[in-house]
């Protein structure tokens, strides 16, 4: 029987929500092509991620799906059939029969729905006495079964006390044997010690004349030792002075270094390798393989994240994204933090950089510490991944433009899926690194000069603006830092409407305009 063109869509979405999950998810494992078909991207493993029910109904006209529903409701209509048979061979009248079996069944709360399916026909006052002892059946059901676990675990704690009362018992009656034995023992040893303290005084007598001895022999020794020490004082003076300015010199001499030693970047030897695995990591938290940023994102993060310049993002996006970065590159998710305080001193930020991470996360320091003190320190380490997170972006709006010429600003707000808690599943990689050589930027006139032009309208600086254009290359590398730097800041921290302000970017990515990624920029841009 074609059950589905009996039903109405709520009554459609009623059955989808009761079937079991277990059902659903065994079915699709078992025909991973037909599942393939109407989820596209999923494995069947990855099911529990899934809106079941909701799936079912979507996808409720698909032969696949409608067939697994259709035996689903034949194989209940069935059994309900068979326990209601049952109910009423053991001398249950049919109504209570229905009762029973319905309160126990996947119709308990729409049993109107079941004697649609069985094509019965009962006044809606009949069909709403039983739901209403149906109902009060289930939640009698439900209690007796919580109170038969209750009752179980009672007995099981009265046999447990009983088993410790016997054994309490049996350690008294033990007790007292052993206090009588203990009783005789003491009046022996009373004996033993009357006899004992008549020795003691003698012995006490003789302690007390070697006591003084001893005293005196203490004495004799503690005035060579000190004759000794002085003595050893005298002639290694001068030498323990010498080494102690040896080694406050080789300390300082260490630290002058250290402050002029600045480390190389580091970047994978194969590069095509890592962007592989990055999309692994990017797509196990959520980022759609198909969405119109994906393929900007992963070439966007390539071509930041190994110049040994800090990345600034705020820290909601920042968090998962660090996380994905770091099970990518050195194969653990996660990564060293250190968040600002205003008793910071200098030595404790450069004690935390020298750590032996890949990747480190100065937490709440721009707005508060001396950017330029900060910067000092990080040029040092350029060697290291660092992101400056921060909480708001608006805070940006209060530091100098200049900090972008040493710096990149990482905006991923509009990426829902890293806005939220999300946990790195995929098989952690460990990408091998070697020292990045310094790689001039050819210049791309046409798109460096499109930039200026935008970022003139925009308000940027001069001097930033021929910073930024000097390194784009290409249109994607335009894209990439419109995407996810320019424009963003522009909204989120400078509060400005980029559609509404420039004439260029309109004619470049409005309607008419010949940028392949115009429908993300009015998605993510566009008021």
């Amino acid at each position: 029987m074609n059950y589905l063109s009996l039903m109405t869509a709520d009554e459609i979405q009623y059955v989808c929500t009761v079937i079991p999950h277990k059902r659903v998810s065994d079915y699709f494992r078992n025909n991973p092509k037909e599942f393939a078909k109407i989820c596209p991207g999923f494995r069947p493993t990855a099911i529990s991620r899934l809106n079941v029910s909701d799936l079912l109904y979507r996808n409720r006209n698909n032969g696949f799906v409608s067939s697994f529903i259709e035996k689903t409701i034949n194989i209940w209509l069935s059994q309900i059939q068979e326990c209601i048979d049952e109910c009423q061979k053991d001398g249950s009248r049919k109504d209570v029969a229905y009762i029973e079996t319905l309160a126990q069944s996947f119709f308990v709360d729409n049993i109107a729905l079941y004697f649609k399916l069985r094509e019965e026909e009962h006044s809606e006052t009949y069909i709403s006495l039983l739901s209403s002892a149906a109902t009060v059946a289930k939640k009698t059901l439900e209690e007796r079964e919580n109170l038969k676990v209750d009752v179980e675990s009672k007995t099981a704690e009265i046999e447990r006390l009983q088993i410790e009362l016997t054994s309490v018992t049996n350690a008294l009656n033990s007790s007292k044997l052993k206090q009588h034995e203990y009783t005789n023992e003491i009046k022996s040893l009373k004996q033993k010690i009357s006899n004992v303290n008549e020795l003691n005084d003698i012995l006490k007598n003789k302690e007390e004349a070697i006591a003084t001895l001893e005293a005196e022999i203490v004495q004799l020794k503690k005035s060579v030792k000190d004759l000794k020490t002085d003595l050893k004082a005298t002639r290694s003076g001068q030498q323990l002075e010498a080494q102690i300015r040896e080694e406050a010199e080789k300390k300082q001499t260490e630290k002058i270094q250290r402050q002029f030693t600045v480390l190389k970047p580091l970047s994978p030897t194969d590069m095509d390798e890592f962007k592989e695995f990055l999309g692994y990591n990017l797509e196990d938290i959520g980022v759609s393989t198909r969405s119109d940023y994906y393929l900007l994102l992963k070439q966007h993060l390539c071509d930041i994240l190994f110049q040994g310049m800090p990345i600034i993002i705020n820290r909601g996006a920042g968090v998962p994204m660090m996380k994905c970065i770091a099970n990518t590159l050195v194969g653990n998710p996660n990564v060293a933090s250190l968040t600002y305080n205003r008793d910071i001193s200098v030595q404790e930020i450069e004690a935390f950089l020298l750590v032996k991470a890949r990747i480190v996360c100065l937490d709440g320091f721009l707005g508060n510490y001396n950017e330029t003190e900060l910067l000092a320190l990080l040029e040092r380490h350029r060697n290291k991944i660092v992101f400056l997170t921060l909480a708001y972006d608006r805070t940006l709006r209060f530091i100098p433009y200049e900090i972008f010429r040493y710096c990149h600003y990482l905006n991923l707000n509009r990426i829902q899926t890293l806005t939220m808690s999300v946990n790195v599943t995929e098989d952690p990689s460990v990408v091998e690194e070697s020292e990045a050589d310094t790689q001039e930027v050819n210049s791309d006139a046409r798109f460096s000069l499109l930039l200026k032009e935008l970022l003139d309208e925009f308000g940027f600086s001069p001097s930033l603006t021929m910073h930024k254009c000097a390194h784009i290359s290409s249109e994607q590398d335009l894209c990439c830092t419109l995407a996810f730097n320019i424009l963003p800041y522009c909204v989120d921290v400078l509060q400005i409407a980029p559609f509404e302000i420039s004439e260029r970017f309109v004619k470049y990515a409005g309607d008419k305009g010949r940028c392949s990624y115009k429908n993300l920029f009015k998605e993510w841009f566009a008021r």
